[in-house]
């Protein structure tokens, strides 16, 4: 593979977040993230500035700043979704005055996420660094459903849901469908995470017990996407 450098601007997929159910911790980082693992392989130069929890709002103003400061890269991967598309569950404390069901915004809107996302890639071309997309990693819908439940009012955050917990599947794929519409208008190169996971048979062996960080088995999997994909990307500038 071409000598090329590379910044990252994600969430905890791309940090390297696993929950571990022994561990003190809410969260720890693996050393072994998809993106070092692949580092490892192909040489490339990383500089990794994923965030825990990171949304297209935080990411784009994070980017901005990068750039006043003059860095640079030759591609920079944009991977955002997941959060955007999630709710403050927080509002569901057990105890809490609860607001009106249908006024409970997800933390980044819809057409918000989008614009957010335009306005990245837009930067990124504007400075000449090749944007690319890393799309979302499916939910694992009843394991994430208990982990946010913890805590909190589990029969109110169901019937938020309508019921069921694939209600957390299926916001989250109106925003993966809405994510891959934008790559093929703004013609974009794509990381196709959501393929690779979504056709395993077993997702779940390769997720966390929180059902939406992968385990260090996931992570090997998703490295070889970034070994058999990366090589592919064409440098736009």
């Amino acid at each position: 593979m071409e000598k090329i450098s590379i910044v990252v601007f994600g969430d905890s997929i791309l940090k390297g977040v696993v929950t571990i159910p022994e561990s003190k911790n809410l969260f720890d980082v693996t050393e072994n993230d998809s993106l070092s693992l692949a580092q490892k392989e192909l040489g490339f130069e990383l500089d990794n500035r994923s965030i825990y929890g990171n949304i297209t709002s935080k990411g784009l103003v994070k980017l901005q700043k990068y750039l006043e400061k003059g860095g640079h890269a030759d591609l920079c991967v944009i991977e955002f979704g997941s959060n955007d598309c999630d709710y403050d569950w927080n509002i569901f404390a057990e105890g809490a005055q609860l607001p009106a069901f249908e006024s409970i915004p997800p933390k980044v809107p819809m057409n918000d996420y989008l614009a957010n996302l335009e306005a990245m890639v837009n930067l990124c071309r504007e400075h000449k660094i090749t944007p690319v997309i890393m799309n979302l990693i499916p939910y694992i819908c009843d394991k994430w459903f208990k982990t946010i439940a913890k805590g909190h009012d589990q029969a109110a955050i169901l019937q938020f849901l309508g019921g069921s917990a694939d209600t957390l599947g299926k916001n989250q794929e109106k925003y993966y469908k809405a994510l891959m519409d934008f790559v093929s208008k703004k013609g974009l190169q794509l990381i196709d995470v959501w393929k690779l996971f979504s056709g395993l048979e077993k997702p779940e062996d390769f997720m966390c017990d929180d059902g939406i960080h992968p385990n260090e088995e996931g992570y090997k999997l998703l490295a070889n996407l970034w070994i058999e994909d990366l090589p592919k990307i064409k440098k736009e500038f």
